[in-house]
């Protein structure tokens, strides 16, 4: 059957589980719209601690508006601190739009294995980051003022406590308290603070750095930053890849595989899972009862930053499935579906806000063959 883009047409067959021998199709009675916060609806998708004012330094360094987001194209990491003129070369490269320098090092819990935490300059690194993390002031007050930011998979993983202390322990040990959570689609940064704190834990200062240089290409681009910062560099490519028509998708689940490459690393049973979760595969296209639309239940609000042209036909259809379905992976890859297992927690966690959410999606996930 043709994928056609009536949403009552649309099926998505796949073998029940293991042993099954028969495709099934499922129906909108499998999985009923959720009416709960996701992606595209308020409030974002940041968590932030109370604050006590009494553990707060005397001046609480000030962040910046967020003026403009930038997508990352490369993340570049170094061994040794870069100099000041491998920045100022990195600065200079033609296309150059955005730089922002990171500290970046591991360190350790009482359990578990090492994490990556990254010393940032909130006022910078939020423009890098989703937007719905880079939009809240209130996390990056939390990041300015020192306390830890670590990721929705670090938080469940590692079974923390938002608003409590952590023994944390680098080169020094120290207790420090857990600000805030949120997703920051960096891939190996798994909790985000101030650049003092960071440096208190003893990492390398400088030692990374994200690049937004747009209207350059990618194999361009990596030549010009190993001219500018050698060849020991390790990079990292950020960008996402270009939406290509969809011609050959006839289902929801060829749709669903052919839009989880635009994001190597993210299962495409994520993405039907979703799908199935949030509109039983197009059968139940909203509006939700917050107003989302689509396949994929996205706000229009979201929408509007979010959505990409993925059958060439020149617009951006929030109900249309050729469309809604690559723009939820490129949603999900943002929030880091592609940084192993903590990080697709991050990305399902990011588009809905709840624990039971993402143990739904993946739970359905692992069904489907």
């Amino acid at each position: 059957m043709r994928l056609r883009r009536t949403a009552a047409a649309l099926a998505l067959a796949l073998t029940a589980g293991a042993g099954a021998t028969a495709a099934v199709v499922l129906h909108p009675a499998a999985s009923a719209h959720r009416s709960t916060p996701h992606a595209a609806v308020a409030p974002p998708a940041v968590q932030v601690a109370a604050s006590r004012s009494r553990t707060l330094p005397t001046v609480v360094p000030r962040v910046a508006p967020l003026r403009t987001l930038r997508t990352p194209d490369l993340l570049v990491t170094v061994r040794r601190p870069l100099t000041a003129k491998q920045l100022t070369r990195l600065r200079a490269i033609r296309g150059m739009q955005g730089v922002t320098v990171l500290d970046i090092g591991t360190v350790h819990l009482a359990t578990g294995k090492g994490l990556r935490i990254a010393g940032v300059d909130p006022s910078q690194f939020r423009q890098f980051t989703p937007r719905e993390t880079a939009t809240s002031d209130p996390l990056w007050q939390t990041v300015a003022r020192g306390e830890l930011a670590p990721s929705y998979g670090v938080l469940h993983v590692r079974h923390l406590t938002l608003g409590g202390t952590v023994a944390v322990q680098g080169l020094r040990r120290l207790d420090q308290r857990i600000g805030a959570v949120a997703a920051f689609g960096v891939p190996g940064v798994d909790v985000v603070t101030s650049r003092l704190t960071a440096r208190a834990f003893g990492v390398v200062p400088a030692s990374g750095v994200l690049l937004n240089a747009p209207d350059r290409s990618i194999s361009r681009l990596q030549t010009a930053v190993r001219d500018a910062v050698g060849a020991a560099a390790s990079i990292d490519v950020l960008r996402p890849q270009e939406i290509t028509v969809h011609r050959k998708a006839s289902t929801y689940r060829e749709l669903y595989i052919e839009s989880a490459r635009y994001c190597p690393g993210l299962p495409w049973q994520v993405l039907a899972a979703i799908g199935q979760v949030e509109s039983g595969h197009g059968r139940n296209v909203g509006p939700s009862s917050a107003g989302a639309l689509g396949p994929m239940q996205f706000m229009p609000a979201t929408w509007a930053y979010s959505g990409v042209d993925g059958d060439g036909d020149g617009k951006a259809d929030i109900m249309n499935p050729y469309d809604a379905v690559p723009a939820a992976a490129l949603y999900l890859c943002r929030a880091g579906a592609a940084n192993g297992q903590q990080g697709l927690y991050d990305a399902i966690f990011s588009y809905n806000h709840a624990d039971w959410y993402v143990k739904e999606v993946l739970g359905l996930a692992a069904r489907y063959r």
